[in-house]
């Protein structure tokens, strides 16, 4: 009798072609949102999908849907000290991914502080845009998302100063890509793309 386990054929290769160039770090804004806000949420694709391939499986098929009137924020970030780190947890059979991520707001003024105040207890989603233009997550509908501000204002004029997210959150896979749309105030941006999304 043969397995029957679904995951036996999902393996596939992972190739790299000599001479591609791959740059490091993220670009230099996030969208963020409280989850209480979303209505419902885009989905991984299962294990045990047919036709599902390798590549899909950090895929998010579908959109946010939002309650009514709400929409993405944006928080401005210094590139060159924003980071994400996507690391394996736990033990088998119950292992799952702890995503991090350092977002750097080079601003430390009143709405700097005010939105780490709110943003310390809040359960946020966020959305960053990598160098090559992919959209990933961190955040997600089974666990809750922990962010952790810290300000400093400097010492010597060469010091860095500013407002830290150390956001941190379990998920069953690395900062899944996402290629819906973010509602923004200032539109809907198609992850797709990275483009704003055509009005009619």
């Amino acid at each position: 009798m043969g397995n029957e386990c679904s995951t036996l054929n999902l393996y596939d290769s992972v190739r790299f072609c000599d001479g591609t160039t791959v740059m490091p770090g993220i670009r230099r804004k996030a969208y963020f949102i409280q989850q209480d806000n979303i209505a419902k949420y885009p989905e991984l694709p299962k294990l045990s999908d047919e036709a599902v391939k390798m590549g899909e499986l950090g895929c998010y098929k579908g959109n946010f849907t939002l309650v009514a009137d709400a929409k993405f924020k944006v928080i401005d970030l210094d590139d060159s000290a924003s980071n994400v780190i996507c690391e394996s947890q736990g033990e088998k059979p119950s292992k799952s991914f702890l995503n991090k991520a350092t977002f750097k707001h080079p601003g430390k003024g009143e709405e700097a502080t005010g939105f780490a105040r709110l943003a310390n207890a809040s359960n946020l989603l966020f959305i960053y845009q990598e160098r090559d233009g992919s959209f990933r997550v961190i955040g997600n509908e089974m666990f809750s998302t922990n962010v952790k501000p810290t300000q400093e204002s400097g010492a010597k004029e060469t010091d860095a100063s500013g407002t830290t997210l150390n956001v941190e959150v379990t998920d069953v896979a690395p900062a899944p890509f996402y290629k819906g749309v973010i509602p923004t105030d200032d539109g809907d941006i198609d992850a797709s793309t990275g483009k704003p999304v055509a009005q009619e």
